[in-house]
C-alpha cells in the first residue's frame, strides 16, 4: 500500500525528528479525513445557507419539521475586546495586561 509522503525538506532541518515510519498509515488516513472534513464543511454552510434563508424569508427564528423544533437561527449582540483599539489608545495597559502561553500545534506536512 503506497502512502502520501511528503518530498524531503530542509525546512525542518534544525529540529528534532523522529521516525514515525509505524504510524504512516495513520498519517494517510488523517490525509484523508481532512480531505473529507473539507468538503463536508462546504457541504454543511451550502445546507446552512439555504435553511437560514428560508427561516429570514419567512420572519422566523426556528424551523421545524412534522410540527417539531429542528433548527433555530437567532440573532444576539456579543461584547468583544478591540485588542488593536486597546493597543492604540492605552499601549502600557495593553503590555501589562498581556499574557504569553504556550500552544502545541500539530500539522499534517507536505502533500
Amino acid at each position: 500500500m503506497k502512502h502520501d509522503t511528503p518530498t524531503c525538506t530542509n525546512e525542518y532541518a534544525d529540529q528534532p525528528t523522529r521516525p514515525v515510519d509505524a504510524f504512516a498509515h495513520l498519517i494517510a488516513s488523517l490525509r484523508r479525513i481532512k480531505r473529507k472534513q473539507a468538503k463536508l464543511s462546504q457541504e454543511r454552510k451550502e445546507h446552512e445557507a439555504v435553511i437560514k434563508a428560508a427561516l429570514v424569508a419567512a420572519g422566523a427564528e426556528v424551523g421545524t419539521v412534522n410540527g417539531v423544533p429542528v433548527v433555530s437561527f437567532t440573532h444576539a449582540l456579543r461584547i468583544a475586546l478591540d485588542q488593536n483599539l486597546l493597543k492604540e489608545r492605552y499601549p502600557e495597559i495593553a503590555k501589562e495586561c498581556a499574557d504569553i502561553s504556550e500552544v502545541a500545534t500539530f500539522r499534517l506536512l507536505g502533500v
